[in-house]
Formats: C-alpha cells, structure tokens, sequence
C-alpha cells in the first residue's frame, strides 16, 4: 500500500505530529503485508485514543499481550489444576490466544532479522497448526480422544516448533531473555516428559517432568506478554510511534 495511503488512514492531530516522520520511515522501509496489517491497527487505535495517541499501545500489539497472558494462564490452569475435564476448555483456548501472541511474537521481530524472525514464525506456527488440527479431529470424532501416536506427534511438533521459536527469540534479542529460554527450554522439557509418561506404565517422576516443563513453557508466555503490553510507543513493529 502507498506510504501516503498508510499515513492518510490516521487522524489529523496525530498526522501533524508523528506525520513526516512516519512518512519517511515507511518510504526508507516500505512495510510488508503483515507490518501493513500493523499500521492499519495503529490507525484505528489512533482514532479510538485520539485525546492521547502518543500514549496508547499499538492496538494488535495489545491484542497480542493479553492473547500471550491468556496462553500462559491457560497452560498453567490445564496441567497444573486438577479440575475435571478442564483440558476440554484450556487446550482450545491455548492453541487459540497462542496462534494470536505468536503474530505478534513476529511482527515484533521481523524488522530486526527477517529471515530468522520467519524461520521461527514457520516453525512455532506448524507446531500450533499440528496441535489445532489434532484438537478439531478429535472433537468431531475422526481420531480416539486420546490420540494414540497421532496425539504424540501433535505434542512433539508443538514443543519442536517453540523450541525453535525460543532459538530464534534468543538470537534476535527484541524479547527479554528470559521468554526465549524459557521456550527454548521448557518445550523439550514437557516433550519429553509428557509424550515418555504417556509410553510409560508409571508416571511418577515422568509427570512431575512435564509439569515442570509446562510451568517453564508458560512463563515464556507470560513473559511475553509482560513485553507486549509494556511497550513504548515508539516500540512498534516499525520502530515508530503509532
């Protein structure tokens, strides 16, 4: 979309204050489909807040951090709590506010290295997709409930595809540390936990294993989160206030 397009769909009082400059940021940069998706938010937040525009988040930036606190609530409450049955309503909700985070997870570092910030967004992506998909088959019935060797596969993509994610988040440096260690280790961690309790007669130390693995797994999204909804204004996916 034309620079001049982009900077028109924000409102005159922020146009005469951050105008020029955002101009000149997205003619020497020229956004991307998905940084494009980004302004466009920007633009609606700007006209939503428009008595304090140098002060509010990006709008998907926001969606992003409570969609990152809500996976890592979700994990936290699914394999922690022993309630009846929550997985039915924790995995779903998981998979859903984790595949929202990890957008924004993306457009936070593709500007600083895009070919490792969509090496890892392919990766934590095909996991999450694997996941979804074994979640969906299962409940319409196409698979048993448990999942068999199809639910071991789901799993394993799933924590192979955050541990390469976390990889990523620790070359790139745009999030704390710890949330990339906390992916990088954690997932490997509740994988092989989870999925060698599952093969396993006893659970045990298995368990406890997986359980430390989740808890490690969510504070890499709380984390996240944290980041998100901590940011600067002039934090955005293209380094401008919006």
């Amino acid at each position: 979309m034309n620079p001049h397009r982009l900077v028109g769909l924000y409102p005159a009082a922020w146009r005469q204050r951050y105008g020029e400059e955002f101009l000149a940021l997205l003619e020497d940069q020229p956004p991307g489909a998905i940084q494009t998706i980004d302004v466009a938010w920007g633009a609606i937040d700007a006209h939503l807040f428009p008595q304090a525009p140098e002060g509010r988040f990006r709008m998907f930036t926001r969606i992003a951090g409570i969609a990152a606190l809500g996976a890592g609530v979700s994990l936290l409450l699914g394999f922690l709590f022993f309630i009846p049955n929550i997985n039915e309503l924790t995995v779903p909700v998981f998979y859903g506010m984790a595949t929202v985070a990890l957008f924004g997870i993306h457009m936070r570092q593709l500007p600083s290295r895009p070919g490792l910030a969509w090496l890892g967004f392919a990766f934590a992506f095909g996991g999450l997709f694997s996941g979804m998909s074994f979640v969906v088959l299962t409940r319409i019935g196409m698979i048993p409930t448990n999942g068999g060797e199809l639910g071991w596969l789901a799993g394993i993509a799933l924590w192979i595809g955050f541990s390469a994610l976390g990889a990523v988040m620790l070359a790139i440096r745009v999030f704390p540390t710890i949330s990339g260690l906390a992916f990088a280790i954690g997932s490997p961690i509740a994988m092989v936990g989870l999925v060698a309790n599952s093969a396993a007669t006893t659970s045990g130390a298995l368990d406890l294993l997986g359980q430390v693995g989740i808890v490690i797994y969510a504070v890499g999204w709380l984390v996240v989160a944290w980041s998100l909804l901590t940011l600067q204004p002039n934090e955005g996916v293209l380094g401008t206030a919006a």
